[in-house]
């Protein structure tokens, strides 16, 4: 019986600390939430911001930025979950976007970094598209590239997920800025599409737990308590 509860209280021990040291360090990644009800061109979401010429912000029924339909970009296209996505355009200066991360890296952890894209439909914009992604410590400029996002392939292969992973460096703890630069491919000016952005590392720990973990971790303290005032 005793061993039983010690492998319980464990059990929720570990899954309560499983649930604390994944984090998405990005904030607002799926681009739903917004600070306003305005539409039009060059707007952005709640937490994101743009460091170049403004990217665009698209919803499934132009509740806020613009519809798929308008210049014939996204014409058909729904956001992968939810209803709003960013664009941004590799051509004009790039339509650079980013935000703040929620921590700073850890030098020496691996992490994750994860997206969707989609490429855009419209004739003259219709070729491969995708992101390097960099940090830095100053909006606007391109300190560190960690990773690129993409190519996308064609706009009937749909919503398209990338990831990639990196290690970070001791000059990376520094740079709490992550940006978006579209790229021009060979063939053309591209317009990708970007949604469901996710940036995380073992070993980080979320700044607010659920309260799911946090009851699974005090089950798993709570239950280890008690088998040690059984053994004395």
């Amino acid at each position: 019986m005793k061993n039983l509860l010690a492998s319980l209280a464990i059990g929720f021990l570990m899954f309560g600390m499983i649930g604390m040291v994944h984090a998405n360090l990005i904030t607002n990644g799926s681009f739903e939430t917004v600070p306003s009800t305005a539409t039009g061109q060059g707007i952005m979401p709640s937490d994101w911001q743009a460091t170049n010429v403004t990217p665009d912000t698209y919803s499934n029924d132009g509740s806020y930025g613009l519809l798929p339909s308008a210049g014939g970009n996204f014409t058909g296209v729904v956001a992968k979950e939810g209803k709003r996505w960013v664009a941004g355009w590799s051509s004009a200066g790039q339509e650079r976007f980013g935000q703040d991360l929620s921590s700073n890296l850890v030098s020496g952890l691996e992490y994750d970094f994860s997206g969707w894209l989609h490429q855009a439909v419209r004739s003259d914009l219709n070729y491969s598209g995708g992101f390097e992604i960099y940090l830095t410590d100053t909006p606007g400029t391109l300190t560190t590239q960690i990773g690129f996002l993409g190519p996308t392939t064609s706009v009937a292969a749909g919503w398209q997920q990338y990831s990639f992973s990196f290690t970070a460096t001791i000059a990376m703890e520094s740079l709490g800025f992550i940006e978006f630069a579209p790229i021009v491919t060979a063939s053309g000016s591209a317009y990708p599409g970007l949604d469901l952005v996710s940036l995380e590392g073992p070993g980080q720990s979320s700044p607010v737990p659920e309260p799911a973990t946090m009851l699974l971790f005090g089950l798993g303290l709570l239950g280890l308590a008690g088998v040690n005032r059984r053994k004395k």
